[in-house]
């Protein structure tokens, strides 16, 4: 019996892990102070206005001590700054520096690399097409986790 969901999440759980390592591993031989999380937290930043550290934390799925080990390593790298929410004294905003910025776009360049030798060759493989299916189904993951947490 073909189990597509089966398929389609085996797939997905093989290619995150493939894509983890090999991305640790550049940004490792590249000389980039930032692991793998730390950089999907750097994109998280530079793609989100007004981001707050709890926020980020539920939308990466880590806990609260992980976000915050991370958030002081990239503030001690120079990398992000935290600022205090002038509207909830209790949550820190998180900006990029230009530091941060440039790591960003260096880490993407590696990313970009690796997903460009992931392609088959003579493919007309779609990245668009499946990046709005994905937005699709995170964007009802995300909406459904927190109607579950409030």
């Amino acid at each position: 019996m073909e189990d597509s969901i089966l398929d389609f999440t085996t797939n997905l759980a093989i290619l995150h892990r493939q894509f983890q390592r090999a991305m640790n591993q550049l940004l490792e031989a590249d000389k980039m102070p930032v692991n793998i999380t730390e950089f999907y937290l750097l994109v998280l930043i530079s793609e989100t206005r007004q981001l707050n550290q709890r926020r980020a934390a539920w939308t990466m799925a880590v806990d609260e001590g992980l976000m915050a080990r991370m958030v002081h390593h990239l503030v001690e790298l120079e990398l992000i700054q935290k600022e205090t929410d002038p509207r909830d004294r209790r949550n820190r905003r998180l900006q990029l520096t230009p530091a941060g910025q440039e790591l960003v776009q260096q880490a993407i360049t590696v990313l970009h690399d690796w997903w460009q030798q992931a392609t088959p060759n003579q493919s007309d493989f779609d990245y668009a097409v499946i990046t709005a299916q994905l937005q699709r189904l995170s964007s009802r993951v995300l909406q459904k986790q927190q109607a579950n947490t409030h």
